[in-house]
This record gives structure tokens, sequence and C-alpha cells, in this order.
């Protein structure tokens, strides 16, 4: 707690460069409800203090590793703010959460910055997401992220996108080798040009 609250008031205060977020890969997966609340309890105040957007990633090994755990949070924080890598959600549920339908809208309606990584219910990052296979995939996210960017319109509110597809071992390789199996630079691009076509 100590190094993050270093961290993270650090990132904050920083005079000569002024954030336009902060995203928190905060807590860990094995820590009690208490212990994590606090990550976010002091994020919400510091938010507050400097007025800067300060979210807390769904992402595998952190507080909101899971949607049931993440959704614990939400009800009981009112100002939890989320960045959005529903990637490691798919493949901590195995599904594309069909069955949490109440708990995705309510992620949904706390995001405030996405990361545009594409999850498969046996994995956070799909090879390939211009490969027909994925198709699928692609299409769940997709409907996930025009959700948020139909609320941010509306609301007239600012969204930021990270394409996030990741290197080896996020990426998926071959063999003895560990070759990539796709260009990670190339998918990145894709995906950049998709949500900036998207949503400009």
């Amino acid at each position: 707690m100590a190094d993050f609250k270093k961290a993270v008031d650090a990132a904050a205060n920083n005079t000569s460069q002024r954030p336009l977020y902060i995203n928190c890969h905060s807590g860990r997966d094995y820590f009690s409800f208490e212990q994590n609340k606090a990550f976010i309890e002091h994020t919400t105040q510091l938010a507050k203090q400097t007025g800067i957007r300060i979210c807390h990633e769904t992402h595998r090994s952190r507080i909101l590793f899971a949607a049931s755990i993440a959704r614990q949070f939400m009800e009981q924080l009112p100002d939890l703010r989320l960045t959005l890598d529903i990637s490691h959600w798919c493949t901590v549920h195995e599904s594309f959460l069909g069955d949490q339908p109440e708990t995705v809208k309510l992620a949904l309606d706390r995001t405030d910055h996405i990361h545009a990584r594409v999850g498969h219910p046996e994995g956070p990052q799909v090879s390939d997401p211009r490969a027909p296979e994925w198709e699928p995939a692609v299409k769940a996210h997709i409907a996930w992220w025009d959700s948020i960017a139909e609320k941010k319109k509306k609301a007239g509110l600012p969204l930021t996108i990270l394409t996030e597809f990741g290197p080896p071992d996020y990426m998926p390789t071959l063999p003895y080798t560990r070759q990539p199996l796709a260009d990670q630079w190339a998918i990145n691009v894709h995906m950049m040009q998709l949500l900036r076509k998207r949503y400009s």
C-alpha cells in the first residue's frame, strides 16, 4: 500500500505533466475485501482532490480480476471508476459473460478507459483479431466498447482507448521457437484504425 500510494500520488501531483487519467494495476486477488477497498478509497479521495480520472483495471491477479468480485466493489463503492480490460473476465469465467449481464452493465457504466485487447473463453488474447475464426470474440468486445462509447458521447465525456495486444507470451507462439503467430504492431495498428473509424 505504501508503494502504491507513493506512485499514484506522484503521478497525480506531477506539475510538469498533468495526466489525462491514471490507470491502476491495484491490489491483489488474494487480499481481503477490506485491504483492496483501501486502494480504491485512496484513489477516490485523490481523484477528488486533483480532478484527475483514476481508474482501476479489470485484470487477472488484481482487485477486479473477476466480474463477480468486481461487482461487490462496484455496489459498495459508488465512486469506483474502471479501466475495462474485459478480455481477462472472458478468461476467468471461461465465457463471453452471457450469464452475468447485470454485472457487465455495471462495469460498462463505470468505465472511463478501455484496453482494447480481445480475449476469449480460454485466453486473454486472440492470436489475430483479423482472422475469421475470432469473429465472435471480436464482435462481443466491440458490442461492449460500443455501449461505453455511446454513453460517453451522450454525456459529452471523454473516452480514452489503448490498443493493447501484447508480445509473447500474451501473443500465442509456435512451440520450441516461441515465434509469435502474428505481427503485434500490425494488429495494434489495425485495432487503432478500426476503433478510430468507428468512434470518430
